[in-house]
């Protein structure tokens, strides 16, 4: 489990977590105005939320759809967050601004003031340690696939001939084959936890 060091240089081991702004140059090339809190995000609170205490948390995290359980790969990035007013506010305008055109976003102090760990299986179960006393919001991805069938013909049509009164002579037909294509989605899944007390331990299981 790795904590953000707000003065020391961190390498991501994803960049797939919240669509954050971390430079005006990929604002430019996207073409998507970035929608940012009106809430500024208090630094020194935020790291002080931060720091190690005796508490842990352990959970799990899948997504339903269509009928299978999908859940993050193993190892998979699983991030934490102290819930302050300038994330509150970003998840709320998530729910609005989530376009190409439109997108919410974090300030990159903000994107960074958190807690990383990684899957402990492929079951999506995950850890935190050495947490303080505090409310937390827990994000990471899901990757499942939609599967299209689609009919195509596999061979030549046989077309029917006719005799001189207008009767067909043989049936025509379409020989067919079925076949699938998938497409990979991606989904954010997150959800709130609070942590009370000295040494203790907290559960959840964030499914959709």
């Amino acid at each position: 489990m790795q904590r953000i060091n707000p003065f020391i240089p961190q390498h991501s081991c994803s960049i797939l977590f919240f669509l954050f702004v971390f430079s005006f140059a990929i604002k430019a090339q996207s073409k998507t105005e970035l929608i940012l809190p009106a809430s500024s995000f208090n630094k020194e609170e935020a790291y002080k939320m931060l720091e190690e205490g005796t508490n842990s948390i352990q959970g799990r995290i899948s997504l339903k759809k269509r009928g299978y359980v999908n859940y993050p790969g193993y190892q998979d990035q699983v991030l934490l967050y102290p819930v302050t007013p300038h994330l509150l506010e970003y998840l709320e305008l998530k729910k609005k601004y989530n376009s190409k055109r439109k997108m919410a976003a974090m300030a990159k102090e903000a994107a960074m003031a958190r807690i990383e760990t990684k899957t402990i299986d492929n079951r999506g179960n995950f850890e935190f340690i050495n947490l303080k006393p505090g409310k937390y919001y827990i994000v990471s991805w899901v990757t499942w696939e939609k599967v299209r069938r689609n009919e195509v013909q596999s061979g030549p049509v046989q077309v029917a001939g006719y005799n001189m009164l207008g009767v067909a002579m043989g049936t025509s037909y379409l020989p067919t084959e079925t076949r699938y294509d998938a497409t990979a989605y991606e989904k954010e899944i997150g959800e709130f936890v609070e942590v009370a007390g000295s040494n203790k331990t907290a559960t959840i299981d964030i499914a959709r």
